[in-house]
């Protein structure tokens, strides 16, 4: 056990009951936080190099309760500076089927990291060099390549948001460290039954020195990517990433000890799920019923067949995630429009209504673990792999025999929010450039750029608003 852990750790709240998210206002409540910890100068010295590790999984905004808001990690840049840091590095592996760097300029994170001086770094890429590292208290693992900023860091920071997840109630400090690894490593660890001690067998060599969670607009629904966004205002600090995870869950109301992320961390002495001190505003005074999601795949407007041999840390809840953003944005409606109800068979399963399936929609097999006649059949899309990470969402868009329509639906989205974000975050150097030059993979100039502004303030659940809507 840690020290902390032993003598009992802290979780600082700060809330604000304003729902507008300004620079200023973001950094007044990450300072107060900071403050009942001892400030941001109780972490950065002078001269340090400080890694601040957001989540970037996706592309969505910050506002739809799906990943770090950019002000936050701008007021951590601007704070770290300020206490004498001579380095500030952004860095993310994200999802297997996004691209870290473009993420960030989707959701206005590299537009903030440049603005205040910060290096923009892909965790997942080759390009990032990597050191293999022994983990002395590895319960599964004993080594483990990880990239060198994160290695060679004085202060790592990490900045989860506070959303649900499928995996388990909640994704935090914690689940944050399954992008923090090379994306090919990741792809072979990630499907795992033991993925969760995996990833805390690592963070015993990696451990962060502070958390801060963006719980401005939380996610609640179905996480990790379809969530809905709840306004709750609040930031929360700690130098325990157990402790951290166990207040967001008792913040969104879930039940804390159904963390096995958590769970297994404590075995490992990285922090204490049972003695934590909250400082600052009382957390029963902010804390809210999240919306645990929908339970099972019942919900799902498709057949979903789900057999032996696979698991929801990977082929289920990749396809799953990606079943659960076409439906929380309308476009599966679309889907089955146009070409009929699918099936979705993952892993060694029978279907007995086969034949009748096959003439309703669309059938896709994910999987090696599927059975050879249903994945050797001609009619069927057969997306191989084991697990199947990387390809779910393409393998998905292609079995659904709308690749190219669904190809331009998603860089319409890119292209609404990062002209949205750019607006939002960027400067006006940063605006006069990208009018003139080709952004998010796509021609645009200043026409293009109002057109992507204009599409961005259209967007579901953001129209109108800075701070975020509420379910219902």
């Amino acid at each position: 056990m840690t020290v902390s852990a032993v003598q009992g750790s802290r979780v600082a709240i700060a809330h604000t009951v304003e729902k507008h998210r300004s620079p200023e206002r973001v950094e007044r409540l990450v300072k107060e936080a900071l403050q009942h910890l001892g400030g941001i100068s109780a972490f950065v010295a002078p001269g340090d190099t400080v890694f601040i590790k957001p989540n970037q999984t996706v592309f969505y905004s910050a506002e739809e309760g799906c990943t770090t808001d950019p002000l936050v990690v701008g007021a951590l840049i601007r704070l770290c500076k300020r206490a004498g840091a001579g380095r500030v590095q952004v860095g993310e592996s994200s999802g297997d089927f996004f691209d870290s760097i473009k993420n960030m300029h989707i959701t206005g994170m590299a537009q903030v990291a440049e603005k205040h001086g910060a290096e923009l770094l892909d965790l997942g890429s080759d390009d990032v060099p990597n050191r293999t590292v022994p983990i002395p208290r590895g319960a599964v693992i004993k080594a483990v390549p990880l990239p060198t900023p994160l290695l060679d860091a004085d202060v790592i920071i990490d900045v989860p948001k506070a959303k649900n997840h499928h995996i388990e109630p909640i994704s935090g400090a914690l689940k944050n460290w399954v992008g923090a690894v090379n994306r090919r490593w990741r792809a072979h660890n990630h499907g795992d039954e033991d993925m969760t001690e995996r990833f805390m067998d690592i963070m015993t060599v990696s451990r962060p020195h502070l958390c801060v969670v963006d719980a401005l607009i939380c996610g609640e629904g179905d996480g990790p990517i379809a969530n809905q966004p709840h306004w709750c205002g609040a930031i929360l600090a700690s130098d325990d990433p157990v402790a951290t995870d166990v207040a967001i869950a008792r913040l969104m109301g879930h039940d804390w000890t159904k963390l096995r992320f958590a769970e297994e961390a404590e075995k490992r002495g990285l922090g204490t799920r049972t003695h934590i001190e909250y400082l600052g505003v009382p957390l029963d005074s902010i804390a809210f019923e999240a919306w645990a999601g929908h339970h099972g795949y019942g919900y799902l407007p498709v057949n979903f067949l789900v057999g032996d041999g696979v698991t929801l840390e990977g082929t289920v809840g990749h396809v799953k995630s990606a079943l659960d953003s076409l439906l929380r944005r309308g476009e599966l409606a679309e889907v089955i429009w146009l070409k009929g109800t699918p099936t979705l068979m993952i892993g060694r399963i029978e279907d007995p209504h086969f034949e009748e399936h096959l003439k309703e929609g669309p059938y896709v097999v994910f999987d090696d673990a599927a059975l050879p006649r249903y994945k050797e059949d001609p009619r069927v899309t057969f997306i191989p792999g084991h697990p199947v990470l990387r390809e779910g969402m393409p393998g998905l868009m292609k079995g659904l025999g709308v690749k190219v329509p669904g190809q331009t639906v998603m860089q319409w989205q890119q292209l609404q929010r990062w002209g949205m974000h750019l607006l939002e975050y960027g400067s006006g150097k940063q605006i006069a450039r990208a009018a003139g030059k080709t952004a998010v993979g796509v021609g645009l100039g200043a026409a293009g750029l109002a057109a992507a502004v204009i599409g961005a303030r259209r967007l579901s659940g953001l129209a109108g608003t800075a701070g975020g809507v509420n379910r219902g």
